[in-house]
């Protein structure tokens, strides 16, 4: 197996094979929790749309897994905004604003922090991790963590933030592993539906978590550290050697 991480670009050899496992990795993601009406928002086309403005968003870093030359996953870095540096009395706000399932919206996004936490401009939010479900539970996630990190501790960055579903406990264990602790939570506005002539709008619980790069570093260098030691039994016992 080929494996490969290369950057995000805006072309449709690249965008239309990712969407197609973007879509597949987030629907089995969000099906618990999600109603069948957004399920049913998440269409191929959907996720080719995101993809397309990502690549097109020069604030973002976007590094893209390859198995055997086909996008697989990625992972995507952004520059946090700006109010969530300036919480008071522990709650930082403001007002999200543009279109949704095609409605005008207007919000008002709060964070409430639980613990103090610094954030500032050399802080990074990790906006998304997908891997398609196909290459799943083979520490591929990990690897993605592993091949970008170090680049962003080079250009200076210094913490992490990550925020995810509040009823997606697999996430949480996973972003635990890589020293990422909860510190905030808030509420997404996610869907504006339409059913019976009634207006549905669809919010979710989210939690935020943070890690500082270094701390991702070492627990990255620590579970490489246990896979090395691992696969060395495995040899060890395969060539009947004990100790």
């Amino acid at each position: 197996m080929k494996v490969s991480i290369r950057n995000l670009e805006k072309k449709l050899s690249m965008i239309l094979p990712l969407a197609e496992s973007y879509q597949r990795s987030y629907n089995k993601l969000s099906a618990d929790y999600k109603s069948e009406q957004e399920m049913a928002l998440y269409t191929k086309g959907y996720f080719i749309k995101k993809l397309w403005k990502m690549a097109e968003d020069k604030q973002s870093l976007v590094a893209v897994l390859h198995i055997n030359d086909v996008p697989k996953g990625f992972i995507r870095y952004s520059a946090i905004p700006e109010y969530y540096t300036q919480p008071i009395n522990n709650l930082a706000q403001d007002t999200e604003k543009g279109y949704l399932d095609g409605f005008e919206f207007a919000w008002c996004r709060k964070i409430n922090f639980e613990r103090d936490i610094a954030l500032n401009n050399k802080t990074l939010i990790v906006n998304q991790i997908y891997l398609d479900p196909q290459i799943q539970h083979h520490g591929l996630g990990t690897l993605l963590f592993q091949q970008t990190v170090p680049e962003l501790k080079k250009q200076g960055f210094e913490s992490l933030i990550i925020e995810y579903n509040a009823n997606n406990v697999n996430a949480k264990n996973f972003y635990r592993k890589l020293g990422f602790e909860p510190f905030a939570k808030t509420k997404d506005f996610d869907h504006i539906l339409k059913t019976d002539g009634r207006t549905q709008f669809c919010i979710s619980d989210v939690h935020i978590a943070h890690t500082s790069i270094d701390n991702t570093l070492e627990h990255l260098r620590r579970r490489q550290q246990l896979k090395q030691t691992f696969v060395t039994v495995l040899d060890q016992r395969k060539h009947g050697k004990t100790y």
